[in-house]
């Protein structure tokens, strides 16, 4: 009787490990057993790797397509308190922000600082302050063949009807891709358009990263078009090589960075990326044995 209870604990403890196992062992076979298509879109239509350029202004667009006319130009996108959709890094916030509580502590009375975020202000007031920060419909309209990735920024209530909405008389369809950290803002626009190219959310970086420490990366969940990834997600690496190749295995074109160094670069080329991402577009020619386009 004394060792009866301790006998039972390692009976409950080696049938645990094994109906795992072949829990584990069954979502990967379940997973591997799926079917994948090859997606095909005019978004790709263009020389590889596809060369992604984060500019958030019309100027630096324009330089970045006098360098390499093929350029993808990414640029993150926000809403005004309107939900007009405009082109600013969240990163910059912090000056509009700053300088209405400023004017707010000089004139105390006035209802001047309305909010934390840049989404309660309207675009009159955004645009005044941030003279080279256009609507985002003007990156259609002054770029009539360019391709865009459209990051989303800010997850506000029906930004998704706002975004299709501004860019529609501009021939999106054929030179969209929306990415953003957000997963629900994806779902939101695919369901309206999905005749547009989808990336990866960060939720979906994550589900990945956990399902592949649990050896059933086969069985993840993931409706996005293509792959794209930082580096690091949270200081920490955002994918790895096992990762990379289940997408392969799903068929889904790779796209990475921002390209910060040669490290990076070596490591994307490495991994065949399909797309490479960069906030200096000169410093990625040279690394592609391009230089400036002539």
């Amino acid at each position: 009787m004394l060792y009866e209870s301790p006998m039972r604990i390692i009976f409950i403890t080696i049938a645990s490990v094994i109906a795992l196992a072949i829990f584990v062992l069954m979502a990967r076979i379940w997973g591997q057993g799926q079917e994948h298509y090859k997606f095909e879109h005019a978004f790709f239509n263009g020389p590889a790797p596809m060369i992604i350029v984060k500019a958030n202004t019309l100027e630096t667009t324009k330089e970045a397509l006098k360098l390499h006319p093929d350029a993808i130009i990414w640029v993150d996108v926000r809403f005004s308190r309107e939900k007009i959709p405009f082109v600013l890094p969240a990163s910059r916030d912090v000056e509009f922000l700053n300088m209405k509580k400023a004017e707010q502590e000089k004139n105390p009375t006035t209802p001047i600082l309305i909010g934390g975020r840049l989404t309660e202000y309207p675009w009159e007031q955004i645009n005044e302050f941030y003279q080279t920060t256009p609507a985002l419909k003007e990156y259609y309209e002054q770029f009539p063949q360019t391709r865009f990735v459209l990051n989303i920024i800010d997850n506000t209530s029906e930004a998704h009807i706002a975004l299709v909405d501004a860019i529609k008389d501009f021939k999106p369809n054929e030179r969209t891709f929306i990415q953003s950290d957000a997963l629900i803002l994806m779902t939101s626009i695919k369901e309206i358009k999905p005749e547009w190219v989808y990336g990866t959310s960060t939720p979906d970086l994550m589900r990945m990263l956990t399902f592949d420490s649990m050896f059933i990366l086969p069985s993840t969940q993931f409706k996005g078009d293509v792959f794209l990834a930082p580096f690091l997600l949270r200081k920490r690496p955002a994918f790895n090589d096992e990762i990379i190749a289940e997408m392969r295995h799903r068929h889904k074109r790779v796209i990475l960075g921002p390209i910060a160094n040669e490290n990076e670069f070596a490591e994307a080329s490495r991994l065949k990326a399909d797309g490479l991402i960069t906030e200096n577009l000169p410093q990625l020619l040279n690394l592609l044995g391009q230089g400036p386009a002539k």
